[in-house]
């Protein structure tokens, strides 16, 4: 009985120990994984609304969440597929949306039953084994849809495609490796509660224990049932509670089980090498990447609205002129507009002759060159992984400024076409304020990580400073 006391006592302080380590270590990381799960998710998906391959859902701001579900499951014809597939990726996305905002990332919170459901989301789309040839309709459905979208030449979305995919296959495998250390936890917190309420105090013939299995787990489920009436039973986790007390190597598995429990221990001088903020920023820059399409989209809009304009200003003969230009290859007659915006500084209104085809072309370029932050791979991305905190500072810096200015100019040019057309060709004019705004999001978000990086940074040099070591 001494030996079982003394079990207990230390299963409980390596239990106590291991709750906080995990509270202050995984649930963090499983909170960010679950981030980049969320946006290479949302990526996907208004990429495939874009296309117009799904539909949004109507209904979707009417449906209220109390717990976290995971969608349907059930077959359903190739008939129904778009509409099928159209209801369930906007119940997913509102899933992950319901457990980023009301999901406390503790211990506590995460109990076995919600990280059931956790991991029946995270798997609802086989992304691991991702494939139109999938057991699972979901997933054989959306790998479809995603095969559609890469048709054509259209480069930047099968970029974007192929890099929300291998992100959401290296998040799924992350997150299931930290809920697996959550769930092992609670499985043997629950057996130490079975121990401390009944488990340890039955007398159990060592001899039959095994020997008559089905008779035990009676014993065992009776008790149960008068100790422990407030939690679900677990035969296997009895299973193990039966081996660990009266197996023949019992002393082994409880010895072995405290050493699994216990905190792994980093080397101060390893955690002091790996101090560094350049994550932050190259997740800043990675982050403007999703606007590679808005400019793209942004650019077929002013085409457009250029088109209307011209053929309002434009006689025939300018026409047949531009056209010929067209025909020879040479560069067409330069275009400037007069537009108009706000100075942010002075707060007055300023006009600028806008040269439209160099700026159209400085539009595409920043579009290209935000497409290749999508793949890990690319020239770009190896020259980022290779810079230091300054030059990568420097470069998040500049697109940020660069991607101001073209908000400021896109703005003024959505204000010049509608106002430059007349009443008959102002509904051809196409609308850029979606884009504007994601512009705006993204510059805002990434000046956040900016921020965030500068702040932790001077934190650091001033612990420096003070002689205070960052990672005592």
């Amino acid at each position: 009985m001494k030996d079982a006391l003394q079990f207990q006592n230390d299963l409980a302080e390596a239990l106590e120990q291991r709750k906080i380590w995990l509270d202050r270590n995984l649930l963090p990381q499983l909170k960010e994984e679950f981030s980049l799960f969320k946006a290479s998710f949302g990526s996907l998906y208004q990429l495939l609304l874009r296309k117009g391959l799904v539909q949004e859902d109507p209904y979707k701001n009417d449906i209220k969440i109390g717990e976290l579900e995971i969608p349907s499951e059930s077959p359903f014809t190739d008939s129904e597929r778009i509409e099928q597939m159209s209801i369930r990726l906007s119940n997913f996305d509102s899933q992950l949306d319901f457990l980023m905002t009301f999901y406390q990332f503790s211990v506590d919170f995460l109990t076995l039953d919600r990280i059931k459901r956790i991991s029946g989301l995270v798997k609802y789309f086989n992304w691991p084994q991702f494939s139109v040839n999938s057991q699972y309709i979901n997933t054989r459905a959306l790998a479809e849809l995603v095969n559609m979208a890469k048709g054509g030449n259209d480069q930047l979305s099968t970029g974007l495609i192929v890099d929300s995919i291998q992100r959401l296959e290296n998040a799924t495998k992350n997150i299931f490796k930290i809920l697996k250390d959550i769930t092992d936890f609670h499985r043997q917190n629950y057996k130490l509660e079975a121990r401390l309420r009944f488990f340890d105090a039955l007398t159990l013939d060592r001899n039959n224990v095994f020997m008559k299995k089905d008779e035990t787990m009676l014993i065992i489920k009776r008790k149960f049932a008068e100790t422990m009436s407030d939690r679900p039973f677990y035969p296997e986790l009895f299973d193990e509670l039966l081996k660990e007390n009266y197996g023949a190597e019992g002393e082994t598995l409880k010895s072995e089980l405290i050493k699994r429990l216990s905190i792994p221990e980093e080397p101060k001088t390893k955690k002091k090498a790996e101090q560094s903020f350049r994550p932050i920023l190259i997740d800043s820059i990675r982050s403007l990447n999703g606007l590679s399409h808005i400019l793209s989209d942004t650019i077929i809009k002013l085409d457009e609205n250029k088109l209307v304009l011209d053929s309002e200003q434009n006689g025939f003969w300018q026409k047949v002129r531009q056209l010929i230009l067209k025909m020879l290859n040479k560069d067409l007659e330069e275009v400037f507009y007069d537009i108009e915006y706000l100075d942010p500084v002075l707060g007055t209104t300023r006009t600028e002759k806008l040269d439209f085809g160099a700026f159209r072309l400085e539009l595409d370029k920043k579009a290209r060159y935000l497409a290749s932050l999508s793949s890990r791979t690319s020239s770009l991305m190896t020259k980022l992984e290779q810079a230091s905190e300054d030059q990568l500072l420097s470069i998040l810096s500049k697109n940020l400024e660069e991607l101001q200015k073209f908000h400021r100019t896109l703005s003024a040019l959505d204000e010049f076409f509608k106002s430059e057309v007349s009443k008959e060709n102002r509904e051809k004019i196409r609308g850029i304020k979606p884009e504007i705004s994601a512009i705006k999001n993204a510059i805002v978000k990434a000046n956040q990580k900016r921020h965030e990086y500068i702040a932790q940074k001077e934190e650091q040099e001033q612990l420096k400073k003070l002689g205070i070591q960052d990672n005592v």
